[in-house]
């Protein structure tokens, strides 16, 4: 039994979810051990939409899924003949050039290193100093009275002709006030 290698297969875009779906029940059909593992690079991005935050599943590599099979003529057919699959990439199209171990290894742990740093790059606690950086407050400077974690929002002092005045911000418009 030959060793099973990595290959990059091109789908339809936007359809790489189908395209594995499409690909495993072909293989239960056929009863095809060849194929062994099918992975779609995805990573976890945070957004926010309606002041409320989101962790959001995206694909690194947009029409394209990796399959890791030991390639022969069936499983070839197997892969070429599946809905939603253009074909291999790399090499030509019947002796696609597989993809290194190490290299299908080094995509999971950037994703993963990724979506560890995906969480809120924020910090702000009350009394905090800050400096807006967006909006119509551009450039002043204030004190945070209020922090809202949840909805990544801020209830800031902010000086106003001379009359401190409660400003409410998203994290992304302030950044930490330099101390003069």
């Amino acid at each position: 039994m030959a060793e099973k290698k990595w290959y990059i297969v091109q789908t339809y875009s936007g359809y790489e979810k189908k395209a594995k779906e499409a690909l495993e029940v072909r293989i239960r059909q056929l009863e095809n051990d060849d194929i062994e593992e099918i992975y779609i690079p995805m990573e976890t991005t945070v957004e926010m939409r309606n002041g409320k935050r989101r962790e959001v599943q995206r694909k690194v590599y947009n029409g394209y899924i990796f399959v890791k099979m030991d390639l022969n003529d069936i499983s070839w057919h197997v892969v070429k003949d599946t809905p939603k699959i253009v074909g291999f990439i790399g090499g030509t199209q019947k002796e696609p050039t597989p993809v290194p171990e190490s290299e299908v290894k080094q995509i999971e742990q950037r994703i993963e290193e990724g979506a560890l740093a995906a969480g809120p790059s924020f910090s702000f606690s009350q009394g905090d100093k800050v400096r807006v950086v967006e909006g119509n407050f551009k450039d002043f400077t204030g004190t945070v009275e209020e922090v809202d974690a949840e909805k990544e929002r801020l209830k800031v002092y902010v000086e106003i002709f001379g009359r401190p005045t409660s400003v409410e911000f998203n994290y992304n418009q302030v950044t930490a006030a330099e101390e003069a």
